[in-house]
C-alpha cells in the first residue's frame, strides 16, 4: 500500500472548499511516499517533481473512485437500477425512493453528494494533474504523456456520465475556483463535443498495452479511450465513427477476447477494457456489496419481471442473476459480482469491455445498413449466452426489428452495469412506453436529475431542468 498526501484548492458551483490533507491511497507494491506541503495551496511543483509522485496522483484518483460513496462505486448501478426498470427498492430511506416512484427533488443528497460533487470532483483532481504537468520540468516524456492522457479521459469519463444524467452541464477544464464558480451550461451538444476532443487527446497520448500499470487493467490505457470515444459516436449518431473505434478494439485479438460468463468480472479477464480496484482492505468490490442477498433484501432487489424477461434457455439468467427464498418470498439480485469479502482480490469492477463494444458496433451497423455485419456481432454474443443466432432463425430480418434485437441483447449483457439500461431507455426515446405503465408518478421530465439546489445557489448561472 503506497499513500500520497496532495494538498489543493477545490471548488465549483462558486465553492472553495481547502482540502488539507487529500488522501489519496493508492494500491502499490512500491513503498510509502509522503509529501509535505503549504495546506492551503495547489502543490503541483512537489506532487509533479519525479514521476513516481506524479503517478501516485493520478492512481489516487482510482483509489478514490473505489473507496467513496460514488457514482463509481456502484452507486450508479443502484440508482439508476431504481429510475429504470431493473431495480426494486426495498428501503425505507426517502432519498432513495426518490429515485424508485420516481419523486426526485433538487435537494436530494444522493443525487448531489454522490453524482454532482463526486464527478466534479474527479474532474478537479484530473484538471489538477493536467495542470501540474504541463508545469513540470522534471518528468520523463512517457510518464508526462501517460498521465496526460488518463487525466484527460478521466475529465471526459466523468462529463458523459454528467451530461448523461443531468441533461447540459457546466465542462469543467480549469482548477480556477473563479472560473468555476460562474460556469454556465452547455448544450448536449456542445459537452459532447469537448468530450470527444478529450478523449481523442487521451487516444494519442495513452499507451498501447497495460506496461504503465504493471499489467492490470485497472489504469485506462488508448484502447479505453477507444472504447469511450466508440460510446460517445454511438451516442451522438457518428455511425461510421462508432463502428471504426470499436472494430479496432475488437480486431485486436491478441489483448482483448470474449470470456466464459463466470469468468468475465473476474480481475483482469481478457474481455475487461478497464476496471476499477478495490482498495479498501479486505472488500471486494461495491457492487457485490451492493447487490449480493444473504438474507431478504432491505435496500434493493433485481425486478421479478425483468428476470421472468430473459429468453428461455438464456445462460445469463443462470449465471448472472441470484436468488434468496424465505417464507416472504423469492427476490433476485445481480450476481455478476459473486465474492462479498476475502483477503485476496479475484474480482474488479468492470467499467469497459470487449461486449459492449460488440454491441456498439453491432448498432452502427445496423444503422449503416451493414445488417449481415451487425447479425454476426449480436449473434456472437448470442452464442455465448446459449440463444438460437438471429441468422438461422430470422435471416432476412428487417433494420428496424434488428435493432429492437440489438436493444433487447443490450438489455441482458449490460444489466446492472454503469447505468446501461437507463441511459439506454432515454437515448431510445423508451421510457414512456417502458416505465409509463409501472410507476405511477411517471413524467416525461424525470428523464433528467434535478440540479443540486445547494450548487445553484451558489451560482446563479446554473439553471434548473425541467419539472424541478
Amino acid at each position: 500500500m503506497k499513500t500520497l498526501y496532495v494538498n489543493h484548492i477545490f471548488n465549483f458551483a462558486g465553492r472553495t472548499l481547502v482540502q488539507a490533507l487529500v488522501l489519496f491511497a493508492v494500491t502499490s507494491c512500491e513503498e510509502f511516499i509522503e509529501i509535505d506541503a503549504p495546506k492551503t495551496e495547489i502543490t503541483s511543483n512537489i506532487v509533479f517533481n519525479n514521476d513516481a509522485a506524479a503517478t501516485s496522483a493520478i492512481r489516487g484518483i482510482y483509489s478514490l473512485m473505489t473507496s467513496s460513496q460514488s457514482f463509481t462505486n456502484g452507486e450508479i448501478e443502484r440508482y439508476t437500477g431504481l429510475s429504470s426498470d431493473e431495480l426494486v427498492n426495498h428501503s425505507s430511506r426517502n432519498e432513495q425512493q426518490q429515485f424508485y416512484f420516481p419523486s426526485l427533488t433538487s435537494l436530494n443528497g444522493v443525487v448531489h453528494g454522490v453524482f454532482w460533487r463526486e464527478a466534479y470532483k474527479y474532474i478537479n483532481n484530473a484538471n489538477a494533474v493536467i495542470e501540474g504537468l504541463s508545469k513540470s520540468t522534471s518528468l520523463s516524456n512517457g510518464t508526462r504523456t501517460q498521465l496526460e492522457g488518463e487525466a484527460k479521459f478521466i475529465r471526459a469519463f466523468c462529463h458523459f456520465y454528467l451530461v448523461n444524467l443531468f441533461g447540459d452541464v457546466p465542462y469543467v477544464a480549469t482548477t480556477d475556483y473563479r472560473k468555476n464558480s460562474t460556469e454556465v451550461r452547455l448544450t448536449v451538444t456542445e459537452v459532447y463535443t469537448r468530450i470527444v476532443a478529450d478523449l481523442i487527446d487521451a487516444k494519442n497520448l495513452l499507451a498501447a498495452d497495460y506496461s504503465f500499470s504493471n499489467n492490470e487493467r485497472s489504469q485506462p490505457n488508448r484502447y479505453a479511450a477507444m472504447a469511450l470515444l466508440a460510446r460517445v459516436y454511438l451516442y451522438s449518431g457518428r455511425w461510421a465513427e462508432a463502428d471504426s473505434e470499436a472494430s479496432t478494439i475488437i480486431d485486436n485479438t491478441v489483448d482483448f477476447g470474449l470470456e466464459e460468463l463466470d469468468n468475465v468480472f473476474l480481475s483482469n479477464s481478457k474481455e475487461a477494457i478497464w476496471q476499477l480496484q478495490p482498495v479498501v482492505p479486505e472488500k471486494s468490490t461495491a457492487q457485490a456489496r451492493i447487490f449480493l442477498l444473504f438474507n431478504k433484501p432491505t435496500e434493493v432487489s433485481l425486478n421479478p419481471d425483468f428476470v421472468t424477461s430473459f429468453e428461455t434457455g438464456d445462460e445469463r439468467r443462470s449465471a448472472w442473476v441470484g436468488e434468496f427464498s424465505d417464507a416472504t418470498g423469492t427476490y433476485y439480485n445481480p450476481w455478476k459480482y459473486k465474492v462479498y469479502s476475502g483477503n485476496t482480490l479475484t474480482e474488479y469492477a468492470m467499467v469497459l469491455r470487449l461486449a459492449e463494444q460488440y454491441l456498439i458496433r453491432a448498432e452502427a451497423r445496423s444503422q449503416l445498413m451493414n445488417l449481415s455485419g451487425a447479425v454476426e456481432d449480436i449473434d456472437i454474443l448470442r452464442q455465448r449466452a446459449g440463444l438460437p443466432l438471429i441468422q438461422d432463425t430470422e435471416p432476412g430480418i428487417s433494420q428496424e426489428n434488428l435493432l429492437a434485437s440489438i436493444a433487447h441483447e443490450r438489455k441482458f449483457e449490460l444489466m446492472a452495469e454503469w447505468g446501461h439500461r437507463w441511459l439506454d431507455l432515454k437515448r431510445s426515446e423508451s421510457t414512456e412506453a417502458t416505465l409509463g405503465a409501472i410507476k405511477l408518478d411517471w413524467q416525461e421530465t424525470d428523464e433528467l436529475y434535478p440540479i443540486p439546489q445547494s450548487e445553484r445557489l451558489l451560482n446563479p448561472a446554473l439553471t434548473q431542468n425541467p419539472g424541478y
